[in-house]
């Protein structure tokens, strides 16, 4: 048997019924009622009530299209986190490489500045007086003028007989000589006398007084002098080949050569070349003879002579 059912819709408030067949024959139809929802029955049957407007809303909701989501305006610096991270840097390191910058430019400056106009100070050096005592030794002199033209004309003379003469000062008057010994050598005897009869030989001195200057070159100068008499003293037949000697001679000139570098006058440091010289020549002296030696020294010996002669009492540094 066919059951029939009977269901409510709520339109505008007013609600209408409507019949429907349901199979169920012990269902007991129910007073219209105003319930939005179904009851239920002993059966499992019941009232339905639909409201429209639920439907509707329902519907509504269901095609309800999706809203767009609204940008929000986000600070600049919130928004783009990672070009705030770059401009950052690049500021931060703009900074730093102008520090750097400033840093180097200032040492470069400096550094230049220094190169052009070195600050430099320089110290005045002591001031002393000292007398140093004079040697003596002997000279073969060929000449005595009192101009150095003529002087200089007796050097090229004497030059054709194969002797090296120099010219030095003495008393406003010019001498050429061209050769020096010590007092206990025989060489101007024995050797420049028997070659060359019109040389005169004649006692000569160097040092002696007061010398004032810088102190390196007042020391410097004695030193020379000192080592001047020390190296005529080995050119004897008494001292030649001494090995303690010559070795008092190195060990001299050693100590002066380690002090040149303190001094400014030209006349020393050339006086210093010819000890060297001089010194050379001894060491390679082995199986020669005392002439020989003394011969082979008589250039720098009387380079030394004339230097050390013609140095004023004050002496510069």
């Amino acid at each position: 048997m066919d059951k029939s059912s009977k269901i409510s819709i709520k339109i505008n408030g007013e609600e209408k019924e409507y019949e429907e067949d349901v199979v169920n024959p012990h269902e007991k139809v129910e007073d219209k009622t105003e319930f939005q929802w179904v009851l239920p029955t002993p059966d499992g049957l019941g009232k339905k009530v639909i409201v429209l407007d639920d439907v509707k809303k329902k519907k509504n909701a269901k095609k309800k299209p999706k809203m767009k989501k609204e940008k929000r305006q986000i600070p600049f610096f919130l928004n783009q986190s990672s070009y705030k991270s770059i401009i950052i840097s690049i500021i931060s390191a703009s900074l730093i490489g102008l520090c750097f910058g400033f840093v180097f430019l200032s040492i470069f400056k400096q550094s230049k500045s220094e190169q052009q106009s070195p600050d430099v100070v320089t110290v005045a050096p002591t001031q002393v007086q000292m007398n140093i005592p004079a040697i003596s030794f002997d000279l073969a002199q060929v000449g005595m003028f009192k101009n150095m033209d003529s002087a200089q004309k007796n050097v090229d003379e004497i030059a054709e007989q194969g002797y090296e003469a120099v010219v030095y000062e003495k008393n406003d008057a010019y001498f050429v000589v061209i050769a020096l010994s010590g007092k206990e050598s025989t060489f101007l005897k024995d050797q420049v006398k028997k070659k060359l009869d019109s040389a005169y030989l004649k006692e000569e001195s160097i040092g002696g007084g007061e010398y004032a200057g810088p102190k390196q070159s007042v020391e410097m100068y004695k030193a020379e002098i000192e080592t001047f008499a020390f190296i005529l003293s080995y050119l004897t037949s008494s001292n030649f080949n001494n090995e303690k000697q010559l070795e008092q001679i190195n060990s001299t000139l050693l100590i002066l050569n380690n002090q040149k570098d303190l001094i400014k006058n030209q006349q020393l440091l050339t006086g210093l070349k010819h000890l060297q010289n001089i010194e050379k020549e001894l060491s390679n002296s082995e199986g020669q003879s005392l002439n020989q030696v003394t011969q082979n020294v008589q250039k720098d010996v009387l380079g030394l002579f004339k230097l050390l002669k013609e140095q004023k009492n004050t002496l510069t540094n």
